[in-house]
């Protein structure tokens, strides 16, 4: 049986919105089903980006896998969760490493069945968006190593 850590978890899927002179942002699709903590704390949030969040990247493996993963952590005290995806590619990479950039944490909820960008874009307003400022040496490696 797989079992999962709690605060830990699968991005059910992402996508990118590039902005000319302004930070992209990242928004990661999240199960949030069984994490009232997170609930709670996405519900709650109403700065744009959070003052009492914030993110950063790393990586990992899984099977032999390279995984990326974000980091949510609330400063001081309290909430802090991490999700992963296998599925990477130049493109995310590339824009995890420009810094800053925002991450938008969407719970799969409010994400529904929207699966390309423009469907996710009226849907954010229920997420937390999040800055990261700090460039991720262990994303740079995987990009470093990237074959298309």
């Amino acid at each position: 049986m797989k079992t999962t850590p709690r605060g830990s978890g699968e991005i059910i899927r992402w996508a990118l919105v590039p902005r000319s002179n302004e930070p992209s942002v990242i928004i990661i699709v999240v199960d949030d089903s069984d994490d009232d903590a997170l609930t709670a704390a996405v519900a709650r949030e109403d700065r744009v980006p959070s003052e009492r969040f914030g993110g950063m990247w790393g990586s990992g493996q899984k099977e032999g896998n390279k995984l990326v993963a974000f980091q949510l952590i609330q400063f001081g005290r309290g909430v802090e969760r991490r999700w992963y995806t296998e599925s990477i590619g130049r493109q995310l990479l590339e824009t995890i490493l420009d810094v800053p950039h925002y991450v938008s944490i969407m719970p799969a909820e409010i994400a529904g069945n929207a699966i390309t960008v423009e469907a996710m874009l009226p849907r954010i307003s229920g997420s937390m968006l999040v800055g990261v400022e700090h460039r991720s040496a262990q994303v740079a490696e995987i990009l470093a190593g990237w074959r298309d």
